[in-house]
């Protein structure tokens, strides 16, 4: 019966253990990706907005030289302020549901403005039309640029139910961890001490499982090299997951350091008692 009920413990504590992992896991990918603020925190830690602003003039002046226009008329089409305007357009569209349109309008209006100034004025119609076709390439490219698609509204749905899904899990992870230190607890009634030692064994395994996922993941994936869209998203990119990767590391140190600790607690625990026990029964001749 004793052999059954250590085996029955050590499975609650193993359950524990997942149970807990999960909750870290879920805790760590709401606090970052999951997280509008954060998000936007990396987008300005970054120099997200300076970037995207260079690489619009960049990919602005790709077509120039297709068009025959002089560079010039490129000058002061789009601010540093509205790519950070536009960029925060395209967050909330995603996180908040929003469906806010990127105003291309006042590109159009000053390439408009400039193109007739270096060209005096003097356009004929098939010029115009030319003209015209350049100013909405360039329109679409800033859209481009700025990674502003037609799916903000699908990615923030598929954001919505994996939110959903990340409350009714952290409920029933909840109810588990609750429901496990019950049973552990019951189990060790006799001896309630041996709950630290179950606490202890399922912190261990969380911070070993933690920090091996995270030298897995260092080690066969070389983060400074994930590139995706463009220099300014890549780099976000690499600096989100290199936080999620070291809070993993943070987590399974400390686990691993507490769980050792507990079980170290419950060794002493257990031979002062012992030693109290054997002292109690020890009688000494007369």
């Amino acid at each position: 019966m004793k052999v059954v009920k250590n085996i029955i413990q050590y499975i609650v504590a193993t359950i524990l253990a997942l149970a807990i992992l999960l909750l870290i896991l879920i805790n760590i990918f709401s606090s970052s990706i999951l997280s509008k603020d954060y998000v936007l925190s990396k987008l300005d830690e970054q120099n997200y907005y300076d970037k995207i602003y260079e690489d619009t003039k960049s990919n602005f002046e790709n077509y120039i030289h297709q068009s025959g226009l002089d560079e010039e008329v490129l000058n002061d089409i789009v601010a540093k302020e509205k790519v950070k305007k536009d960029t925060k357009i395209i967050i909330n569209n995603i996180y908040n549901g929003m469906d806010e349109k990127i105003n291309t309008e006042e590109i159009k209006e000053r390439l408009n403005e400039n193109i007739n100034n270096s060209l005096n004025g003097k356009i004929s119609a098939t010029q115009r039309k030319s003209i015209d076709t350049f100013v909405d390439t360039i329109c679409k490219e800033y859209e481009a640029t700025i990674s502003h698609t037609n799916y903000e509204q699908k990615i923030h749905t598929g954001y919505k139910q994996i939110e959903r899904y990340i409350n009714l899990a952290k409920k029933g992870i909840l109810i588990g961890i609750g429901v496990c230190i019950v049973l552990i607890i019951l189990l060790t009634l006799k001896r309630i001490y041996r709950v630290i030692a179950r606490i202890g064994i399922a912190f261990t395994i969380d911070g070993i499982l933690l920090l091996f996922a995270q030298n897995y993941i260092n080690s066969k994936v070389r983060i400074s090299s994930i590139t995706i869209l463009n220099d300014g998203t890549s780099e976000v990119l690499r600096s989100i997951l290199n936080d999620i990767l070291g809070n993993v590391l943070k987590y399974g140190s400390v686990l691993l350091s507490i769980g050792i600790i507990l079980i170290v607690i419950y060794g002493l625990i257990k031979s002062i008692r012992k030693i109290k026990r054997e002292k109690e029964q020890y009688t000494p001749e007369n």
